[in-house]
This record gives C-alpha cells, structure tokens and sequence, in this order.
C-alpha cells in the first residue's frame, strides 16, 4: 500500500458513507463511488443525505481533501489500493436473495482492477458468496487471488445511525480464503478498530447473519409473550420486569415493532438451502404480525370505520430516518381497509405539526419510540384529542405497563376547573 493508502468505496449508503468518513480521519484518501448523481453532488457540497451521529461533522472536514464523491467507478478503482463493496441486498417479491448490485459492480469494474489491490466484501450476503466473487475474479482475469490481487469477507455490525461511535468499539471480523488477504485486511480495518477476528470466509458470512437472526429471535419471543400476556389478560412489561429484575439468568426483551432493511430480510439467506427454517421463518411470521395483531385487539374495543387514527413513528429504528420496510406502513394499510381515517408523524420523515396530527384522533398509535414521544405524557394527548382515546403504546414509553390505554374524554367540570386553575396561576 501507498503511504497514503487510497480506498473506493462502493456505495455511500447508510454503511458506505460513515465507513468511508472513517476512513478519511485516519489519513486515508477515500473516493465514495455511486451511481446515484443527485446523491454525489449534495455530498460533494458537504451534506449528508440522511441522519448520522457526527457524519455531518466529518464531511464539512474532508470533503474535497481526504474524502470525495464520484460516479466515475472506473478511475476511482484504477487509482485505489483498496476497494470497499457496501451495496445493499434485497429480497425479491418471494423473498429471495437479490444480488443484482454487488454483480453487476464486479462485472463493471473487474477490468480495471489491478495487481495488489485488496477487495472488501461488507455488504451482507448468502454463505458462499466470497467463493463465487474469488471464481468470478479469477475466471474474468489473469490474477490469482491470494498472490495477485486480495479479497476478504469483512461484515459491518453497528447501530444505524451509530456508525462512527461504534466502528471503534467493536471487533472486526475478517473472513478470507488465504493468509494474505486476512493479513492485508486486518492491515487496513487497524486502522479504525483495535481488534480483528480472522476466519474463513463462509464462517464470517454466517456469523452476519446470525448476529441479526439471534437478535430478531429475540424480539420475536418478546413480541409473542406480548400476545400470550394480552389472552390472559396480564401486561406484559410487568412480567417482563418479573423475569428480569436482578436474576443472572434474565434478559428478556421487550416487545415492539421490529423490522428494518437487515432484521426483515437477513433470515432468507439462511432458509433457502436447510430442511430446518421453522425458528427463523416463524420469527419473521410473529414480528410481521404485529401491527395486524394490536389493530385486532383494537377492534375488541372500538370500530374502526370512520375513526380518526395517528401513527407516531414511521421509521424502523429510533431516532433515524430510515424508513425501509418499517410495519407502520403496514398498519397504515390495514386501518384504511378497515374504514380507518389515518394521520401519520415521524420528526426525521414526516414533520408535521405533532398536535394538527392528534387533533381528533380516536385511536393513537405509537410505532416507533422516537425521543420526542418521550416528553409526551398520556395526559397531554387526552387534552390534544379531547375525547376517549385509546393509546396502543407497545413500547411502553408512557410508562403504564400497559399495551393499551384507554383515555377518557375531560367532563365540562374537569374543564372548568383547568380553566380556573389557569386563571388563579394568572
């Protein structure tokens, strides 16, 4: 590698980007590569195109120095020790594995790859695929991989939205097929993370996914007790507490909308090929089922024609603007099939005035804990809609223990004497 060792990133993403800043504060020379013009020029004029802790920071820094946006694949490649694949892979209509970007970039660029280079696969895959990208190399050139040119399996694991605080902190895995790979890939991730653990490759594009797998497991489990507690008339977080507090043995989650781009899709990587799916696949069928299940429960309480319903929440994580594959969109479709009027509220995808949204509303859903919600208490969304409302609150950020509340309009005396008070106070 140069003394400046110079990086193309291919896709700058909600992974490639805040990688690619990383990169640019230790002294690298990064080109961020992609197809999308819009998205290179507003980076190029030092905007980040979506929500990230401190990106905005390190781009004002070194763009234009350390750090540059192109659609020019072929130059960035011939003028780079490393290339960086962070393109996305999504599901088809039938729930099978599309691979169409990470292709369709090798086949693109694997003419002006050149001796010594090193390529990082980090977009998330089936078992197998750094097998194939090593055939396809090795098929379409005269480089042997492992003595000419160098590829290595090396997945990102951090929070969305928490890139460049957790890049630091957590182990790199480095999945190869030879030594020299792993130890030019454990070279350059040095740079940024203190440890590297070294596999193979196919044990690291497990590990990926199995990273994922465990955690929307998890949730699944929480989301089901949730269910199971409802039928007998039990709330949920009061159990959870139950299990949880001060037993060694605890940890059991909460419930709540779980989906996203990785937990959504991730366990199809895994099924296609194994006569043991049950425990993925019903994990997806509960988390799926969720919106479905708390409107249903609504309904053994209220109509739903003509109601006036708020979803607070559109993203798939708090606090981000992410809203890909998010369930409130999937509750939004099946209130207005059910005759329901919906509003919907995100303060990072859909800003609108928090109250015009309450106003009126029969029925609150909370979808997405956001912190904003948080300074809201159920009280004050009892004095913004005025009449009996139910709150589904699956996240309990009210604090009730309670999936549902139920909120009872104010009496003419209730308002009369708020209305003194106010007038004391005055």
């Amino acid at each position: 590698m140069t003394e400046q060792t110079r990086i193309s990133i291919i896709g700058i993403g909600r992974v490639g980007l805040p990688l690619a800043l990383a990169f640019a504060e230790k002294n690298c020379f990064v080109y961020g590569v992609d197809v999308d013009k819009n998205k290179v020029l507003l980076v190029n004029s030092s905007k980040m195109p979506f929500i990230e802790e401190g990106a905005d920071v390190l781009l004002e820094k070194w763009c234009g120095k350390n750090f540059i946006a192109t659609t020019d694949f072929s130059h960035a490649i011939e003028n780079s020790d490393v290339v960086i694949l962070t393109l996305g892979t999504p599901v088809d209509e039938h729930l099978n594995p599309i691979f169409n970007q990470i292709e369709a970039v090798i086949r693109n660029i694997v003419h002006s790859l050149k001796q010594g280079q090193l390529i990082i696969l980090r977009s998330t895959v089936s078992p197998g695929t750094t097998e194939y990208i090593k055939r396809y190399l090795e098929a379409n050139t005269t480089f042997k991989v492992g003595e000419d040119i160098f590829l290595a399996f090396c997945p990102e694991r951090i929070a969305e939205g928490k890139s460049l605080e957790e890049i630091p902190l957590i182990p790199q895995i480095i999945g190869t097929l030879d030594k020299q790979s792993a130890e030019k890939a454990e070279e350059l991730f040095k740079r940024l993370t203190p440890q590297a653990i070294h596999t193979d490759a196919r044990s690291a594009e497990l590990a990926k996914l199995y990273c994922n797998m465990y955690r929307y497991i998890n949730f699944a489990i929480a989301n089901e007790f949730m269910m199971i507690a409802q039928q007998h008339e039990r709330d949920i977080y009061e159990i959870i507490n139950l299990v949880n507090k001060d037993y060694k043995r605890g940890g059991l989650k909460s419930p709540g909308f779980t989906a996203g781009p990785c937990l959504y899709k991730d366990g199809f990587f895994l099924v296609s090929k194994t006569p043991f799916a049950e425990l993925i696949t019903t994990a997806w069928k509960i988390n799926e089922s969720v919106p479905a299940y708390l409107i249903e429960e609504i309904k053994k309480q209220t109509s739903l024609v003509d109601k006036n319903v708020a979803i607070l929440g559109l993203s798939f994580k708090k606090n981000i603007d992410d809203n890909r594959n998010s369930l409130s969109y999937k509750a939004k479709k099946i209130l207005l099939a059910g005759g329901a009027k919906v509003s919907l509220h995100d303060p990072f995808i859909e800003p609108r005035n928090l109250d015009t949204v309450l106003k009126n509303a029969d029925i609150v859903i909370i979808a997405m804990d956001h912190d904003i919600y948080k300074e809201l208490t159920l009280e004050q969304i009892g004095e913004k809609t005025n009449k009996e409302t139910i709150v589904c609150d699956i996240w309990n950020i009210f604090g009730t223990g309670k999936v549902f509340n139920k909120l009872k309009k104010p009496s003419a005396s209730e308002i009369l004497d708020e209305a003194s008070e106010e007038d004391a106070e005055l």
